[in-house]
């Protein structure tokens, strides 16, 4: 069995998300086609650094611990914590990832700091949570 890239892991988070009836970007903030400002309310996915592969001598790289993050986006601070809150409900339900058994998404960082961004027009909150996903192959 071969290494489970990055791409179905982030993949199946984004859908989870949108399933919820989130708008989600991926690497960054939705806009509008051919406009600046951001889609608010929105939740952007980003993988992170960290996180580490394992597994039996028959396959070392079987067992994934993913890293990443969810930055939530609102109007005001409220609308970003309830974005945030939102998304972790998502990903309390779960997160699907073909072939594979995902045994838990879990928080690393709940209590996501609220901050304005005033480099934006017109200006946004976002709150930012940082996550941990761990999934091995499915036993037939």
């Amino acid at each position: 069995m071969a290494l489970v890239g990055a791409y179905a892991h982030a993949q199946a988070i984004i859908d989870t998300l949108k399933g919820a009836g989130l708008v989600v970007g991926d690497g960054e903030a939705p806009r509008p086609a051919g406009r600046s400002e951001i889609i608010t309310p929105c939740v952007v996915f980003h993988m992170v650094d960290g996180g580490l592969v394992d597994g039996t001598l028959a396959d070392p790289d079987e067992w994934v611990d993913a890293r990443f993050q969810l930055t939530a986006v609102g109007r005001v601070a409220a609308e970003a914590r309830d974005i945030a809150d939102k998304a972790s409900a998502a990903l309390a339900g779960g997160v699907t990832v073909a072939g594979r058994r995902v045994m838990r998404v879990q928080p690393i960082d709940p209590w996501g700091r609220v901050e304005r961004d005033n480099d934006v027009t017109p200006p946004v909150f976002y709150c930012v949570q940082l996550w941990r996903l761990f999934s091995f192959p499915e036993v037939p």
